[in-house]
C-alpha cells in the first residue's frame, strides 16, 4: 500500500524526458530518487517533501565527477545539487550515489507540472486493480470478503475534495503520510477523521499512489503531508479501530496490513466495526 517510494523512479524518468537533454535514465533496479518532488506554481516547494538543496560543492566533495542523472553533465565544484535525507535522519545524503543539479530538478519538474489531472484518475486506477484480482477470485484461488485492497476501498470508500490546510494544523514529516494522518486524527477526534486510500499528488499527474489523510467535519481533505493533492478516494475509519490496530502492529496502515494477514480484506475484522459509513 505504500506507493510513495515506488513513484520516485517514475518521477526521475518523467523529469528526464522533459529536461533539456537525452533519453530517460536507465533504471536497472536503481532508485533514482527517494524524494517526492513537488512544484508549486513557479516556485519550488521541494524542501517540505524531503529534498534539500546543497551549498556550493567543494572540490573534495564525493559527488564531484559523477554524472547528473537528468542532464548527464558532470558535477563540478561550485555546483548545487539536490539531496535526499534518509528516512531516519534529517541530514541530507547521497541517495544510492545518484545525484543531479538543482537547476535540472527545477527545470524538468517545472515543465512536468504544466499538465492537468484527468477527473476520475484514482477511481479508474482502483477499478482496473479490482477487476484484475476479481478474475483470480473467480478462478477459486482464494475466497476472501474482498478480492483485493482496491475492491475493499471501492466498496467502502468515496471521493474527497482537496482543501488548503486549516489554520493550526502543521505539515508532518515528508513521505510519512500514514504516520502524519494517524497522529492528527486522534488529536481532535470531534473534528478530524482518519482516511486511507489512493490519491494523485500535483507533482506527478495521472500517477496514483497509496496515501493517508484526514477529513474535517465538512468532509474536505485535511492533508498534513502533501501541499496540494487531487483525486482523493479513500475509506474513513473509526477512531477506536485506528487506535486498536496501531497498538497491535509495528507499522502504520490499516488496509495494507500483512502482519495481521490483511484482516479488512479477508473479513477477519468486521467492516461495520472499523469503517465509518459515509452513506448515513
Amino acid at each position: 500500500m505504500r506507493g510513495q517510494p515506488r513513484s520516485a523512479q517514475y518521477v526521475a524518468g518523467q523529469a528526464a524526458r522533459v529536461s533539456q537533454t537525452r533519453p530517460r535514465i536507465g533504471m536497472r533496479g536503481r532508485t533514482a530518487f527517494r524524494a517526492v518532488l513537488f512544484v508549486k506554481g513557479n516556485r519550488m516547494n521541494l524542501r517540505t517533501l524531503g529534498l534539500r538543496k546543497s551549498s556550493p560543492l567543494r572540490a573534495d566533495h564525493p559527488g564531484i565527477g559523477q554524472r547528473c542523472v537528468l542532464c548527464k553533465r558532470a558535477i563540478r565544484a561550485g555546483d548545487r545539487i539536490g539531496l535526499v535525507p534518509p528516512l531516519d535522519s534529517e541530514e541530507p545524503a547521497l541517495a544510492d550515489r545518484l545525484i543531479c543539479h538543482w537547476t535540472c530538478i527545477e527545470s524538468g519538474l517545472s515543465r512536468l507540472r504544466q499538465g492537468e489531472t484527468a477527473a476520475g484518475t484514482t477511481r479508474r486506477f482502483l477499478d482496473s486493480w479490482a477487476d484484475a484480482f476479481s478474475h483470480q477470485a473467480a478462478a477459486g484461488e482464494r475466497c476472501d470478503a474482498y478480492t483485493s485492497e482496491a475492491d475493499f476501498i471501492l466498496k467502502n470508500g468515496r471521493s474527497f475534495e482537496y482543501a488548503a490546510l486549516p489554520r493550526g494544523v502543521r505539515m508532518g514529516r515528508a513521505r510519512e503520510c500514514f504516520r502524519n494522518a494517524a497522529a492528527l486524527a486522534p488529536r481532535k477526534p470531534n473534528i478530524y477523521m482518519y482516511v486511507e486510500g489512493y490519491a494523485v499528488n500535483r507533482w506527478i499527474f495521472t500517477h496514483t499512489v497509496a496515501h493517508a489523510w484526514c477529513i474535517g467535519s465538512d468532509n474536505f481533505v485535511v492533508d498534513p503531508t502533501w501541499d496540494k493533492g487531487a483525486e482523493y478516494f479513500g475509506v474513513p475509519f473509526r477512531h477506536d479501530y485506528l487506535s486498536r490496530v496501531l497498538k497491535a502492529r509495528r507499522d502504520y496502515g490499516l488496509i495494507d496490513n500483512p502482519e495481521m494477514d490483511f484482516p479488512l480484506v479477508t473479513g477477519a475484522h468486521r467492516v461495520h466495526e472499523a469503517v465509518v459509513d459515509w452513506r448515513d
